[in-house]
């Protein structure tokens, strides 16, 4: 099994309340591991996505992007 995304500075972010977005090498940065490759994973199964979802946020996978973007 791989490594696990370090979710702490994503998650500051999230508590903003804003829209936001990390290119690949933010997110790696940030979590220390890489975008999963799926795309559809990413955006809806993956620990990010749980996350986003337990803060109010969606995942948009775009080329080499996540945009964080607050649910309605």
């Amino acid at each position: 099994m791989g490594k696990r995304p370090k979710l702490e500075g994503i998650l500051r972010r999230m508590k903003k309340g804003l829209d936001f977005e990390l290119t690949r090498s933010m997110y790696i940065k940030l979590t220390g591991v890489d975008i999963p490759q799926d795309k559809s994973y990413t955006e809806r199964k993956s620990a990010i996505a749980k996350l986003a979802e337990t803060e109010g946020y969606e995942v948009i996978v775009i080329q080499e992007k996540l945009l964080f973007r607050r649910k309605i």
